[in-house]
């Protein structure tokens, strides 16, 4: 039996160890402990180097993991230094987390439970039942799990008996100990998987066609940069309908601004979780720009979505300022920018949670901070 490294550390990406096996031509080795994850549960295996010979392919054979080399390991090597495709592995963290994300939220709010799950080489896919596929259940769906996503709630790892074990989604399909990945609050699943270590290293979650697979609905669904990617390939696919036909202009530039909003509104959740809290545990935007993006404000919006949340926005180019709080902060922020700009040479106001104005001498924005965050 094979020492499972992946199962304690999903973020080890380097280790030693000792060649058990070797078949004769030197292609394919065992050794005493692994971080290569073998192909299992709708996961490709890693990718990466034993010794300095690639990694092409990763089996678990009753237990004893085989790693296939793409040129022989030589004889003098009884020991081995490992290294794991980090980009690949943390992609497959990526997908793999969004799904037990993705299927706890469907079957807890949606009433559509998971049946298989695969990962593909540029999108996964599952399958749940029943197997309604309504534009508007979609988009409900994927809202729900990137709310759920930017919770930034913490993934935990734990071996428990099978026999005993309570709350997993699914019952375990083995007897003895059975390893659960939980998502705090949300999901406690039976899976030999790689996970990242907090819902917001996610990153994004994006869903995209549906078609009927026996009595399942099979859904796409992209995580991370994946996501990202597919985004703007749907901007793009609208960009070219529009210059194909003239007809459809109007609607595709409509698809369009809708999708760069969403990108936008993307962009701000994702710099919420990607932002530390403050001494005093609020999540603070500051950034200087030469000018204001058109799509800055609905970045804004999105980021202050986020609990105690602080937006600051300047431009040196012409003095203007987005300022904006989260409403649970009980700022005033219309107020509290109006009485800065009197006093520092400027106008602008607004509502509570969001307000704007200008600076006629730019310099001055340099100090907005001390009058506007205390």
């Amino acid at each position: 039996m094979t020492e499972r490294l992946y199962f304690h550390d999903s973020y080890l990406w380097q280790f030693d160890a000792s060649v058990v096996w070797r078949s004769d031509d030197g292609l394919s080795i065992v050794l005493d402990r692994t971080a290569f994850y073998p192909t299992s549960g709708g996961q490709p295996h890693d990718i990466g180097s034993i010794q300095d010979c690639p990694v092409l392919d990763v089996v678990d054979d009753n237990g004893t993991i085989a790693h296939s080399l793409s040129k022989p390991l030589p004889l003098e090597h009884s020991t081995v230094n490992c290294q794991i495709d980090a980009s690949r592995r943390l992609d497959h963290m990526r997908q793999h987390t969004g799904q037990h994300l993705l299927s706890a939220v469907m079957e807890e709010e949606f009433g559509l439970k998971t049946v298989s799950f695969q990962m593909g080489a540029t999108y996964a896919t599952v399958d749940v039942e029943p197997q309604p596929a309504s534009i508007s259940l979609l988009e409900q769906i994927e809202k729900r799990a990137n709310d759920r996503l930017l919770k930034n709630r913490p993934i935990q790892i734990a071996f428990e008996d099978a026999a005993s074990v309570q709350g997993l989604r699914t019952p375990p399909d083995r007897e003895g100990i059975v390893r659960v990945v939980s998502i705090e609050g949300l999901d406690r699943s039976a899976c030999g998987g790689t996970h990242v270590g907090r819902t917001g290293e996610i990153g994004l979650i994006a869903l995209g066609k549906t078609e009927k697979v026996r009595k399942a609905l099979r859904i796409e669904f992209y995580c991370g940069p994946r996501a990202f990617s597919f985004l703007r390939g749907k901007i793009a696919e609208a960009d070219a309908q529009a210059g194909q036909a003239k007809s459809k202009l109007a609607e595709a530039d409509k698809q369009r601004r809708k999708l760069a909003e969403e990108l936008a509104a993307i962009h701000g959740k994702t710099r919420y979780s990607n932002t530390l809290p403050d001494s005093t545990g609020r999540f603070l935007w500051e950034e200087s720009f030469p000018a204001f993006a058109e799509d800055l404000q609905s970045k804004m919006n999105s980021f202050l979505e986020g609990s105690a949340s602080i937006a600051l926005l300047t431009s040196v180019g012409d003095g203007r300022i987005l300022f904006g709080a989260h409403p649970g902060l009980q700022m005033d922020c219309g107020k509290l920018l109006k009485d800065a700009l009197t006093q520092l040479g400027g106008r602008g106001g607004g509502s509570p949670k969001s307000a704007q104005g200008t600076l006629a001498d730019p310099a001055n924005l340099s100090m907005l901070k001390s009058f506007l965050i205390p």
